[in-house]
């Protein structure tokens, strides 16, 4: 039968099936393999008015300042109690996020709504010519509504 030494491209084989995997998981991650990412948008194409259809609106201006009105959010008046409470006609900042490669874009609105400076971050979804913002009133991972932004 013979060893190993006399069969030298059974080495080489055993080899590069492990390199050829790993290049091309690099490649996929990176997506220089694969199917190219569907186009995102970007700062620039999320300047504008959004409603969400329940009473909630958000102006995101290009030098960097919102306004929100009638955006819901939970209040904590306490443990163990959620009141539900809009933030109406107040001033922000907001920021643009590019995650890289392109899975999730996020804005950060900055807000005083319900007291203090709080720091909100909201999904961007959607084509460049028509984005979406979807926020969740509770914050990730609350039992509460999501809502969905859609520009105006």
């Amino acid at each position: 039968m013979g060893s190993w030494r006399s069969k030298p491209w059974l080495l080489w084989a055993l080899l590069m099936v492990p390199a050829a995997a790993t290049i091309a998981g690099i490649g996929t991650y990176t997506r220089v393999l694969g199917p190219e990412d569907p186009p995102r948008p970007g700062r620039e194409d999320l300047v504008g008015r959004y409603e969400d259809g329940h009473g909630g609106a958000v102006t995101l201006k290009a030098d960097g300042t919102a306004v929100l009105s009638g955006v819901e959010y939970v209040k904590d008046d306490g443990p163990g109690e959620v009141v539900m409470d809009r933030c109406e006609d107040r001033d922000a900042n907001w920021s643009f996020n590019e995650s890289r490669p392109r899975w999730s874009h996020v804005v950060s609105i900055g807000t005083a709504c319900g007291g203090g400076m709080n720091w909100i971050q909201w999904d961007v979804i959607g084509s460049p010519s028509a984005p979406e913002i979807v926020y969740y009133v509770g914050g990730v991972g609350y039992a509460g509504d999501q809502r969905v932004f859609t520009r105006r």
